[in-house]
Formats: C-alpha cells, sequence, structure tokens
C-alpha cells in the first residue's frame, strides 16, 4: 500500500560538498530536543510510505546553519554525521549548498529564510503531530495557506514573513499535513513552545 504523500522528498537544487561532519558540541541542544521529540512521536518515519518527517536546525552564522540529515526521521538518536552544514541559500534559483556527509533536510529553504530574515532566530524546530497540527490550524495561531507547498521557495518566503519583528514563536503549514514549526532565541525557547502545546493538547484529550 503506498499514499501520495510527498514528505522528505528534496525539491530544491543541492550541491553538497563533502567535508567532516560537525563536531559533536555543536548538535548537543538539537539532539537533547530531537530524542525527546522522536520519544513523543514528533519526529520519526511514516511506516507505509519509510518516509521520514521532523528536522531541526541551529544557526552558526547570518545566514548559515546545522541541520539535521534527510531521511534520519527513522532514527532514535542521531550522531555528528546525520547533521550538515548549510552554507548557501538561493531562493531566487531554489538551491542549497551544504558541507558534510549527508544531504541537508527538505525544509533546508524554510529555516535558511528564517535565519536571513530575523537575527534574534538561532533555532528552528519542525515537527509533525496530527492532533496537534489540527489544534493549530484551529487557530487563533499563525499558520501558512494550505495553497503553499512545503519545501518550495513559496513556503520559505510565507515563514520568513510570518516571524519578522517576533524572537520565538510557532506557526502550522495547513498545506503540508502534519506540519508544525517553532523558532526561538534559544533551543529551550524553541522546543518549549512545542513541549507546552503538547502537554496542552493531552490535557484536553
Amino acid at each position: 500500500m503506498t499514499t501520495n504523500r510527498d514528505e522528505g522528498v528534496i525539491k530544491f537544487k543541492l550541491t553538497l560538498k563533502r567535508a567532516p561532519a560537525p563536531e559533536m558540541n555543536q548538535v548537543i541542544a538539537l539532539e537533547k530536543w530531537r530524542a525527546l521529540f522522536f520519544k513523543l512521536g514528533l519526529i520519526g518515519e511514516y511506516p507505509i510510505d519509510k518516509i521520514g518527517y521532523g528536522n531541526l536546525s541551529s544557526r552558526l552564522g547570518v545566514k548559515t546553519f546545522i541541520i539535521t540529515g534527510s531521511q534520519t526521521g527513522h532514527l532514535a538518536h542521531l550522531q555528528a554525521h546525520h547533521y550538515t552544514r548549510v552554507i548557501d541559500c538561493d531562493l531566487k534559483k531554489g538551491s542549497v549548498t551544504a558541507e558534510g556527509l549527508i544531504p541537508p533536510s527538505s525544509e533546508s529553504l524554510t529555516h535558511y529564510a528564517i535565519y536571513r530574515d530575523n537575527g534574534a532566530v538561532n533555532y528552528v524546530f519542525h515537527v509533525h503531530h496530527q492532533k496537534l497540527w489540527d489544534l493549530l490550524s484551529a487557530g487563533p495561531y499563525d499558520a501558512i495557506g494550505e495553497e503553499v507547498a512545503y519545501g518550495t521557495e513559496d513556503m520559505a518566503e510565507a515563514a520568513a514573513k510570518l516571524i519578522v519583528g517576533k524572537t520565538s514563536g510557532i506557526f502550522v503549514m495547513k498545506g503540508h499535513d502534519d506540519g508544525i514549526v517553532s523558532y526561538g532565541a534559544t533551543a529551550e525557547d524553541a522546543g518549549r513552545i512545542i513541549l507546552d502545546l503538547y502537554r496542552k493538547l493531552a490535557v484536553r484529550q
């Protein structure tokens, strides 16, 4: 059995320069939250499609960042070589240049646009959860319209517009089933927003 799900498919033009993986101390904060999100089912792999979902990143420079590698969602814990450095993006050309051992997440353009347009944001977390997505979609939360497809330049630009002037927050991608993005100045800021809403949902159930 298969579905029409296209999550996890890289839609940008990728140049991957083979280079040493990031240092483990550069990804510890990301891995702490990723391991928790995996345990809660916010990061993982769709069993029928065998497609991974969820990705986390942290800023390195003005427009450079470390991000989880593509199709690593099925792994409960990542090592440093499962992370990749994105060193350049061009939204007009729909291109990403990265350094590392594996391709970066298919949502790299969205992460890039957020870092580019908001210097206060240092962490971006993208998770999936159907009931949490339903809760956020019902409002009153920031949202990107259902006409905007995941992994595209349009999604990246829409995300960048939502976060202007904000230091932390969360938004739902209505055109990306189950897709939710949080952001913050610290990993704790970005992670707590998701965790608090997840716990709020659990209380309602």
